[in-house]
């Protein structure tokens, strides 16, 4: 692309839809066509903002509009790097960058994005590949000294999801032994029920099975580990899994929602806008889905895959007027962490508020002994014995979503759902009615239409809107201390192997 296409761009294209913004200040570079790049990104920042589209499910990195980071993505800082091992963690972030942007500009209003269209159009511009373009020039630029690589390495962090001024104002030091207090007392109470026989378990309406494809045959664990060691062969022992891979160990691995079903609250189903009310989230029971999303966690000398599968409840109903954890959406996040040898490490899962996160280890993990302290230690209600010719079963509670055991068994129901997997990047760009789209998410990650009363009451424990469900990124899982889903070394805190 030429000095001249890149200029046209940014005075006929981003200029005319942003004349009204406040000039920011830009990075100065020697040359034309590397300032020309540094004012598209700023620029384009700008629409962004003004549109409030802003998508943070990965973390913009000041100066480098052209990266983003994660939690996964940013313990690579603390490791001495090669050259080609530096290279390929740009190569990471520039991929979440672009991801971010191609998500923000789809979310435009229709009519500033129809604008941007026509006008790149009209000068046979494509957008993200101009993205990409420029991203290559700066990053060939700034990062071509070794005290701009350190410098680097230092802010591509990731701020954690506490507000410490909130624990502050709300006297951390003495509200978190109640809250401790309350979190014991649930511990025990989930203790007791996981003791019971799985028959004894109470049972309000009808038990209903989703479960996937049931034409797809899981891979053995010498296939899961012939395609996780395969992917890992490159710079930074990274999977990355080719589409077909993914699909296939998606699908070995997929379990079955076993939900005691009372009303239509307690099925799972697709998210939507709805076609009547545009701003309020639907989710359509009649077609049941399950939101894929591959992450990672650092384990000893390891990049584990983590395959994490989604689902969505129209709302958690309030028991009562002055019930706290009642409100509109609720859901779960089952993660499966698989070693190298394709045997998994652990698995757990949350409500996607990031509240009550449970973890499954197997008989082959260890769990590591806890420091005594006030923190908030993980939780561990039940250990699994892996049968791997039957399904994960997933027993969910009715009304509370709670899970109550986790077995396996044939997924073969007299009354059952099959549901579809979709990949979760469609939540951060749903398409409305009127052919605009909208993210599930706000620019903090919070669902704010789905705040519960009790962040009236757990605010001083820092997280921002308690029990409200969250894009990924932005779930913290401890009320006292400070964790997080997507910690890069959640797993080796914890566990190791035998």
């Amino acid at each position: 692309m030429k000095f001249k296409i890149l200029l046209i761009l940014q005075c006929a294209l981003l200029l005319n839809a942003c004349a009204s913004l406040t000039p920011q200040s830009v990075r100065q570079y020697p040359d034309k066509e590397s300032q020309s790049c540094a004012n598209f990104f700023s620029e384009l920042d700008q629409i962004v903002s003004a549109a409030g589209v802003i998508d943070s499910e990965a973390v913009r990195i000041k100066n480098y509009p052209y990266l983003r980071v994660n939690r996964f993505l940013s313990d690579f800082s603390n490791d001495q790097m090669d050259a080609a091992s530096f290279d390929s963690w740009i190569d990471h972030m520039q991929t979440l960058a672009e991801e971010g942007w191609q998500i923000e500009l789809s979310n435009m209003p229709a009519l500033d994005r129809k604008n941007i269209s026509f006008q790149a159009a009209e000068i046979n511009i494509n957008i993200n590949e101009t993205i990409r373009y420029c991203g290559n020039l700066l990053r060939t630029i700034d990062l071509d000294e070794e005290n701009e690589r350190l410098h680097l390495k230092t802010i591509a962090k990731v701020p954690d999801e506490y507000k410490t001024w909130q624990r502050v104002l709300g006297l951390y030091p003495l509200t978190a032994f109640v809250f401790r207090s309350g979190i014991d007392k649930w511990h025990e109470e989930t203790k007791n029920s996981y003791g019971q026989p799985l028959e004894k378990l109470n049972v309000h309406g009808e038990l209903l099975r989703y479960f996937p494809s049931l034409n797809s045959t899981p891979l053995s664990l010498q296939d899961v580990s012939q395609i996780i060691i395969t992917s890992s062969q490159n710079a930074l022992s990274i999977p990355v899994l080719s589409t077909i891979n993914k699909q296939k160990l998606f699908q070995s691995y997929a379990p079955v929602f076993e939900i005691d079903t009372v009303t239509n609250d307690d099925r799972i189903g697709t998210v939507e806008w709805d076609p009547v009310q545009v701003s309020k989230i639907k989710i359509n029971i009649n077609l049941a889905s399950v939101y894929q999303h591959i992450s990672y966690t650092r384990f000893e000398d390891h990049n584990l895959l983590q395959l994490n599968y989604t689902i969505w409840f129209p709302s958690r109903p309030k028991t009562s007027t002055f019930d706290l954890l009642g409100g509109q959406l609720d859901g779960i996040t089952w993660r499966v962490t698989l070693l190298p040898s394709g045997k998994p490490l652990a698995f757990d899962t949350i409500h996607n508020c990031g509240c009550y996160h449970l973890f499954f280890p197997t008989r082959e993990t260890i769990t590591l002994p806890q420091t005594e302290s006030l923190d908030e230690p993980i939780f561990i209600p039940q250990t699994l014995t892996i049968n791997t010719t039957d399904r994960a079963i997933i027993r969910i509670r009715n009304g509370s979503h709670y899970i109550e055991r986790v077995y396996y068994d044939k997924p073969i129901s007299s009354k059952t759902n099959q549901y579809q997997l979709i990949e979760s990047n469609v939540l951060r760009s749903l398409e409305l009615n009127n052919g605009e789209r909208r993210s599930l998410f706000g620019q903090d990650g919070i669902i704010h239409s789905s705040a519960r009363n009790e962040r009236y009451l757990f605010w001083p424990m820092g997280i921002p809107n308690p029990g409200a469900m969250r894009q990924w990124g932005h779930h913290a899982t401890a009320f006292v201390g400070r964790r997080h889903f997507d910690d890069a070394r959640l797993f080796e805190k914890y566990f190791s192997v035998r």
